[in-house]
């Protein structure tokens, strides 16, 4: 099954924006929770360090009139209990000089038990009487309940401190909706301070539902962009499969429209079609060179057909039929050699063009050309220069003098009568460079861009007549090239041609030569 890159990136897309939303939704709601139960904590937590600060005996009576002044102690301690002390005065907690004592009172102010705790009213009224205050309830250390205000619910003894009541800290706990602070008051009891928290709790349920809303909403528009973004993004890439679908042999010249793909998809668009072009003029190549081959072979079949036909319409004599079959065979060598290049050609397209590599003197090679086509050049008196630097290398011998035939040849049947032809060879690092020379008519700028091309002629009634098809410059080039060398020319018209050659290999240098 065929994966989408439009729904997998919505996939991903849609997997890490709800990770996102999860994660600011959650970290939201934790920090608000927690800040609410943390201001309701402090409340009851200070009203509760209050209340068990302010428990106390109720005041005692004042002293009758006659013994003010007088040094009043207050009763003897004789008949007390050791866990009881006298009446407290008003410094909680506090001895004679203000120095604290193990329990609360003063000497000569009467025992205290824990039945005489009880809650000033001023503090009644300011925590449990007001409208939507907390509750309060005073615990003694057997669990049983010593104080309590009238709103308090049933509830549950608070736990109990195992260590030292000074320094404990605030206990906190949560029973339904009832939120309650636990701190030791004197004597081993325990305050508790609660309240409603349905109120907030109602809020905090509204708080989710908005968030959920919120990230429900956000998580639909991010995918929603998300999709849109996916989209046009993926929209190229269908543009360019449908263009690319579309094309055929028959059908080249659509091209992809780069005014859409201003990404890095406008890079692999400009490369297809870059590509696309030059398929158009591979196949333009092609449908030519197929025209043109067809066109050169037809010549010497008509030639062999029409002459075999004539011999045979009555009986010649010898000396007829003998001119008829040489006639024939011309026809037959021409056609051979035109297979024969574009078989050359053919394997070179292919890149098998096979080289037999050896080391040969390279002048050697030039000369026996340059004698070949002697008789040639003298037919039309042209001379022949050279200025050869002998060189060792090491390449396909044939190859080598199959293209140096073919530049010279071209270099005499180009050229004006009495005209020259100079070829030199030197050697550049590890190039032989080979240069051909003419001083004929030279190639028009117009039809230089096409000189490599197969079956291409700058004049092609001339090239007919002397006998040329149109696929010597196409080897040279498919010879040099499947060497790793590299052939170019200069040419003006009217005033010669020049054709130069470089093959990288090695060679050996030697003294310089002019020869005629």
């Amino acid at each position: 099954m065929r994966k989408s890159i439009h729904w997998s990136l919505q996939l991903w897309h849609a997997l890490l924006l709800l990770m996102v939303v999860l994660i600011f939704g959650g970290t939201l709601w934790y920090r608000l929770v927690h800040s609410q139960y943390q201001s309701i904590d402090t409340e009851l937590e200070g009203q509760a360090q209050v209340l068990a600060a302010r428990l106390r005996p109720p005041r005692p009576p004042p002293p009758p009139a006659q013994n003010r002044g007088r040094g009043f102690e207050g009763p003897p301690r004789e008949g007390l209990a050791p866990d009881q002390e006298p009446f407290p005065s008003d410094d909680f907690g506090r001895g004679r000089g203000g120095r604290r004592r193990g329990g609360f009172g003063e000497r000569g102010r009467g025992p205290v038990d824990l039945n005489m705790l009880t809650v000033p009213p001023d503090l009644e009224r300011r925590i449990a009487d007001a409208p939507g205050a907390p509750y309060y309830q005073v615990w003694r250390p057997d669990g049983t309940i010593l104080r309590a205000s009238q709103s308090a619910p049933q509830t549950p003894p608070p736990p109990r401190w195992d260590g030292p009541m000074e320094g404990a800290s605030t206990e906190f706990r949560q029973r339904g909706d009832l939120r309650e602070a636990i701190v030791p008051g004197p004597l081993g009891t325990m305050v508790v301070v609660g309240r409603s928290i349905k109120q907030e709790q109602a809020d905090l349920q509204k708080l989710i539902q908005w968030i959920i809303a919120t990230g429900a909403g956000v998580l639909l528009v991010g995918l929603l962009g998300g999709w849109l973004l996916s989209r046009r993004a993926v929209r190229p890439i269908n543009e360019i499969t449908e263009i690319a679908q579309n094309i055929s042999a028959v059908k080249l010249s659509q091209r992809i429209d780069l005014s859409d793909t201003e990404t890095e998809l406008g890079a692999l668009a400009g490369v297809l079609n870059g590509m696309f072009d030059r398929l158009e003029s591979a196949f333009a190549r092609q449908v030519r060179f197929t025209a043109d081959a067809s066109h050169e072979l037809r010549t010497p079949l008509s030639v062999i057909r029409s002459h075999a036909e004539l011999a045979l319409t009555r009986q010649r004599s010898a000396d007829e039929y003998r001119k008829t079959i040489e006639t024939c065979l011309r026809a037959a060598k021409r056609m051979s050699a035109l297979v024969e290049s574009l078989l050359v050609l053919a394997r070179a397209d292919a890149g098998r063009l096979e080289l037999n590599r050896e080391n040969f003197d390279l002048v050697e090679v030039i000369n026996e050309c340059m004698e070949m086509i002697g008789p040639m050049a003298e037919e039309r008196g042209i001379t022949l220069e050279r200025q050869l630097e002998p060189l060792e290398v090491n390449a396909d011998r044939n190859r080598i003098a199959q293209l140096l035939t073919n530049l010279l040849s071209n270099a005499v049947r180009y050229n004006r009568d009495a005209g020259k032809v100079t070829v030199s060879l030197r050697h550049e690092g590890i190039d032989a460079v080979i240069s051909v020379a003419d001083t004929g008519v030279g190639i028009a700028p117009i039809d230089q861009p096409r000189v490599f091309e197969r079956f291409f002629r700058a004049d092609p009634a001339r090239s007919r007549e002397a006998g040329g098809s149109g696929l010597g410059l196409a080897i040279c080039q498919s010879i040099v090239e499947a060497h790793g060398g590299q052939i170019t020319f200069t040419s003006q018209s009217g005033q010669g041609t020049t054709f130069l050659v470089r093959l990288p290999v090695l060679v050996q240098k030697t003294e310089f030569s002019v020869l005629k």
